[in-house]
């Protein structure tokens, strides 16, 4: 039996290799863009700078090094640095100089897409495309299943909106902004508020708050949603309001066809139906006050 003295681990040899294109990599990449421009970088484009430097310095494809040993030589040639996994699965690590502050690091961190181009040339495009390639393949089918159940508990959230429920004809108590909140499913408000940042509360027991003026503007276009499931067959306090509104303003039944074909509106023969119910309910009224 033979005594022999044991190898290095694999790890240590992997982190000593191409020594020579490791310090032209943390003299150009690390200290000059990370440290002294104090820019925000992600570790797979570390990764492929490196790559691309011992290609360029020693003629060696090193396309399996491995990022976390990278990293690992990294936090421990410059305890500087900070690494920072963003929430987002899809989105890869991000690299930064410790002492910069939060304002300039909102200000310098790439596009979250992960395909913004640089001015260097040891970052190149490619390895951008190529890693938002690969993410696309991990999150394809997660994101497109989690999409098509979200929708389908929203479409079982309308199917159970009755739309404006009063007897016929609505009036002006039944056809306000209060009243629009009640044909709006509260998932429905909450997701269109999520999609356009206005809250990041995440409920489902109430409608969120957010700002006044936003906040038409979302029930406006949830009635549109709620309008169009329908097929037009539940009408919302908008869907009347808005088509009996231009009748009076404007008298064109084009205009009002116009926005009942793109969803705003209830057709012409319906807002004509409500003009007239209305003004009979108004006579009505009057012959019993008299």
């Amino acid at each position: 039996m033979f005594l022999l003295r044991p190898d290095k681990p694999e790890t240590e040899q992997d982190e000593a290799m191409f020594d020579a294109s490791y310090k032209l990599f943390c003299e150009r990449i690390i200290r000059q863009r990370l440290l002294v421009n104090n820019e925000v970088l992600r570790m797979g484009q570390l990764r492929q700078a490196f790559i691309d430097m011992v290609k360029a310095n020693e003629g060696v494809d090193a396309s399996n090094y491995r990022q976390d040993l990278l990293k690992k030589r990294l936090a421990q040639d410059f305890p500087q640095l900070a690494f920072h996994m963003p929430t987002k699965r899809n989105v890869c690590e991000l690299v930064f100089a410790e002492t910069l502050s939060k304002d300039a690091l909102v200000d310098m961190l790439p596009d979250p897409s992960g395909t913004e181009t640089t001015q260097s040339s040891e970052l190149s495009q490619t390895d951008s495309d190529n890693e938002t390639g690969r993410t696309k393949c991990q999150t394809t089918h997660e994101d497109t299943r989690t999409l098509y159940t979200a929708a389908l508990f929203l479409k079982r959230l309308l199917s159970d909106t009755p739309g404006v429920s009063c007897p016929w004809p609505p009036t002006s108590e039944n056809v306000n902004v209060t009243e629009s909140q009640t044909v709006v499913p509260i998932g429905l408000y909450n997701l269109l508020s999520w999609i356009i940042g206005s809250t990041e509360e995440p409920t489902l027991d109430h409608y969120v708050n957010i700002d006044d003026d936003v906040h038409l503007k979302v029930l406006s276009v949830c009635q549109d949603i709620v309008y169009l499931a329908s097929k037009g067959r539940k009408q919302t306090p908008k869907s009347l309001a808005l088509g009996l509104t231009v009748r009076h303003l404007t008298g064109s039944s084009r205009i009002v066809s116009l926005l009942n074909r793109l969803g705003h509106c209830a057709s012409w023969d319906t807002v004509l139906s409500l003009d007239t119910s209305l003004a009979q309910l108004t006579l009505v009224e009057v012959s019993h006050h008299s």
